[in-house]
């Protein structure tokens, strides 16, 4: 099943490594104000799945002690967009799929992480907690999903609600992404 997620996703995740300001935190060229949007939008996308999903919030804290690190007050945090149009999430196969993007995305944000040296300075985790994501236990957050989703067998059926749920996810991620130079500041 991991495979087959990959190669059906492989098209919009190579898309958003070239995104402009995810490219730009990798390169370690992004600057202060449009390092707060994409943590903003990135707050909006993960408080509005973990809603959807009606899971304990996880990423959107380590967004929000972000947000709050780059002088965002709680007033200015509750007045950002949330991303609404996720797939139904209440069947475990739906989540399994939707789950794909949230929790694969935390490998890429280690990487990252390593870009914001220059803006936050070296190994200073305000401001980054979010792509540090579970430290040195990423790896094992990572393959704790993978044991997760090859654990059950999967009927033919369930199998297309993972892989349906995981590309309408990354498809929501990427065009909620793409507002992320909006100014809501």
């Amino acid at each position: 099943m991991h495979q087959t997620l990959r190669a059906a996703t492989h098209d919009i995740h190579e898309r958003l490594h070239r995104h402009p300001a995810l490219a730009a935190v990798q390169d370690g060229t992004i600057d202060y104000v449009a390092y707060r949007r994409l943590l903003a939008r990135l707050y909006g996308f993960h408080i509005g799945f973990e809603r959807a999903a009606r899971i304990k919030p996880g990423r959107s804290v380590w967004l929000e002690m972000d947000l709050a690190a780059l002088e965002i007050n709680p007033e200015q945090l509750a007045a950002q967009p949330l991303c609404r149009g996720f797939p139904a999430l209440a069947l475990p196969e739906a989540l399994l799929g939707a789950l794909y993007v949230v929790e694969g995305s935390a490998l890429g944000g280690v990487t990252l992480a390593r870009g914001l040296d220059g803006l936050l300075g070296v190994g200073v985790l305000d401001g980054r907690r979010f792509f540090t994501g579970h430290k040195s236990e990423t790896g094992s957050a990572w393959r704790a999903y993978l044991r997760r989703l090859s654990a059950t067998p999967h009927s033919a059926e369930q199998q297309a609600t993972i892989m349906a749920t995981a590309t309408a996810t990354f498809s929501l991620f990427e065009s909620w992404l793409g507002g992320w130079n909006e100014t809501n500041d």
